[in-house]
């Protein structure tokens, strides 16, 4: 019952604050880094994301979103994307025109690689944060540029050896549609 009553309060405040939803599209690089144990050999795959969010500004001051991000696969990768979740905290620091803005971001990476018939499977949740700024162009378009650092949880064994993801680093740029 606490529960619910927790929800229709929240629920309740945020109806009540000026909330704004926006969609986003965005570009950037992904490295990826992993972590054979057994020998202490570090990857890094490194490849061009892109990302779709959807989103609700929580006045002028928040943000929560969810996105989907794409890696492109090269070599021997089949599968390479995820989705997140992500609360903003936003700092105004030009009236209307700029903002730059700092969260925590969890979420599922899904990554599968294959050779020679060998699969290797890093997909496992991710935790980490995301910092920015943010320019709005006009009243409702905005360009988007930061930095998210993931730490991963996926973790596979091949022939005995156990493989790690490690951290996920994303360089980002975009443009999102506030309605």
């Amino acid at each position: 019952m606490k529960k619910i009553a927790l929800a229709v309060v929240l629920a309740a405040g945020l109806m009540g604050a000026e909330n704004v939803p926006f969609i986003g599209v965005s570009v950037g690089n992904a490295e990826l880094k992993s972590t054979v144990n057994l020998t202490g050999y570090e990857s890094k795959i490194d490849d061009t994301h892109y990302t779709a969010t959807l989103g609700q500004y929580i006045d002028e001051y928040g943000r929560v979103s969810l996105s989907y991000t794409y890696v492109e696969p090269t070599n021997n990768i089949k599968n390479s994307d995820g989705a997140s979740v992500a609360f903003d905290l936003i700092l105004p620091m030009i009236d209307n025109a700029f903002y730059l803005y700092v969260g925590p971001v969890v979420g599922y990476t899904r990554f599968e690689e294959e050779a020679s018939g060998i699969k290797l499977d890093l997909s496992g949740l991710h935790y980490g944060g995301q910092a920015g700024a943010i320019l709005r162009v006009m009243k409702n378009i905005e360009v988007e540029g930061g930095y998210r650092y993931l730490i991963e949880t996926g973790s596979d064994t091949l022939l005995g050896v156990t493989v790690d993801a490690d951290t996920l680093r994303m360089w980002y740029v975009g443009a999102n549609l506030r309605f």
